[in-house]
């Protein structure tokens, strides 16, 4: 269903209901029996009980109208975009129509029956775009969403101390030669040339990368080290989501850029520091604490999809009802996302353990360490192939289940059909009635011989087993 606009808050049971009301599929249900009643005393003769009645009705929908747009625009969070917005136009004609008839000063007039039926003509039109428009309208308040800029945020990480800065203090500060962790987070085209001429490299360069369409590599950005990877989110509620991050790695700052929020620099931060690590150089340093903290929240989803697992295998193959399915498809994408992702940090890890030097400042003895973490994400990822194949054969075992006994209730369909074809063909053979007719057959004779048939007929289906 469709939720409404506003943004109620769910704790209590009476914003529950409002919200259930307001929402705009019974909206443009109701909409829909505005358009009803308004047409009902036109094509059929009423009483005067029963069109107040109809009238009653259509004041409540009309008020329930009113409420959503009062409640819509004091929520809204740009009026004036609200109030220029033709559905909300539609939505204000909607109820300042049915109330300018209740106006003394045009009661009299409206009562010309030409203005009446023409102001009956405005309800039903306005009434019937809303029911109509119900989708239409959803997915512009989507796209409206999906076109909003959100500022450009930096945040610096010294020191396991974290900070928002302006841009100007950005661009003064990666010149210099202190060790920091600079995120940037929602990047304009604007914003990634000034990054790129920062880095020593191109826009185009940098906008390539961050899309990660490219092969798993390591490249050289200028002074930097670039790769691209995929880090998953995993919130309280379940819901997993994939954040896109490219990195320019220096011998003195690291570089994240992403168009989403990511949690990685928050748990990097709440992580307690290793002291064998303090002594590395900054790159190497950096390297392993980025593809420590990815490999933990790979580790913290495969235990999610592997619990979310367990928990569907315990459902009864013969209750395979839609909820399941749209929850086991739904896992078998993100677990198909995952494999990708991991099969892309990994790729990157034995290129590091391969070729440590390709990032800059980094000694060969720190191979051991990459090729460690080379085999922690290959496992991860061998547990997320096993877990896509374990969910493709429970969705294989549940459709069969499904099939099958959808099978049995077609066999069953087939015998009634075949059986009820007995006394259909003999019944249009012989006619109606038996009597009078010029056969020689009498109508026990006719029972006798439908009744023989039918029985032949259940005896074969009963030996070809479509009865057990």
């Amino acid at each position: 269903m469709l939720p409404t606009e506003i943004p109620l808050r769910y704790n209590l049971w009476p914003v529950r209901v409002l919200a259930f009301v307001l929402s705009e599929a019974v909206l443009g249900f109701l909409a829909i029996i505005a358009v009803a009643l308004t047409l009902f005393p036109m094509l059929f003769a009423a009483s005067p009980a029963t069109t107040g009645m109809l009238g009653a009705i259509q004041w409540l929908i009309v008020g329930l109208f009113a409420i959503e747009y009062s409640l819509a625009l004091t929520w809204s969070q740009d009026r004036r975009a609200f109030l220029r917005d033709p559905w909300r136009w539609l939505d204000l004609i909607t109820v300042v129509v049915p109330l300018a008839t209740v106006l003394p000063s045009v009661s009299s007039l409206l009562r010309s029956s030409m203005i009446l039926r023409l102001v009956r003509l405005v309800r039903i039109v306005t009434f019937s775009v809303r029911a109509s428009g119900m989708i239409v309208r959803r997915e512009a308040h989507r796209a409206a969403e999906a076109s909003i800029v959100k500022p450009m945020r930096v945040t610096r990480l010294h020191r396991r101390q974290s900070a928002e800065i302006d841009w100007p203090e950005f661009l003064t500060q990666v010149q210099t030669a202190d060790e920091s962790w600079y995120h940037i987070q929602h990047p304009t085209a604007e914003d990634l040339a000034k990054i790129a001429g920062a880095a020593g490299t191109t826009a185009e360069a940098l906008r390539t990368h961050l899309t990660g369409t490219g092969f798993p590599h390591i490249e050289a950005v200028g002074s930097y080290a670039g790769f691209f990877a995929w880090v998953p989110e995993l919130s309280p509620t379940g819901e997993v989501t994939r954040c896109g991050l490219f990195l320019l790695l220096g011998e003195k700052q690291l570089l994240s850029i992403s168009h989403h929020a990511t949690s990685l620099l928050s748990a990097w931060r709440a992580a307690p520091p290793a002291a064998a690590t303090e002594t590395q150089p900054f790159p190497e340093r950096m390297a392993r604490l980025f593809f420590g903290a990815a490999l933990k929240q790979n580790e913290r989803l495969v235990g999610h999809f592997t619990t979310e697992l367990r928990g569907l295998e315990d459902v009864p193959v013969r209750d395979s009802r839609a909820e399941f399915f749209e929850r086991t498809f739904r896992l078998k994408k993100e677990l198909s996302a995952a494999q990708a992702d991991l099969w892309r940090l990994k790729s990157l890890l034995i290129e590091l353990a391969e070729a440590p030097t390709c990032l800059p400042g980094v000694a060969p003895e720190a191979a051991a360490e990459f090729h460690r973490m080379a085999d922690d994400a290959a496992f991860l990822h061998e547990a997320i192939v096993t877990l896509r194949e374990e969910v493709l054969s429970l969705i294989d075992l549940h459709i069969n289940v499904v099939s099958f006994d959808m099978n049995r209730v077609m066999r069953l369909l087939a015998v009634i059909s075949s059986l009820g074809l007995i006394p259909a063909v003999i019944g249009g053979l012989l006619g109606m009635n038996v009597a009078g007719n010029p056969w020689s057959v009498t109508l026990p004779q006719v029972a006798f011989g439908v009744c023989l048939g039918m029985v032949l007929g259940l005896y074969l289906f009963f030996v070809k087993g479509w009865l057990r």
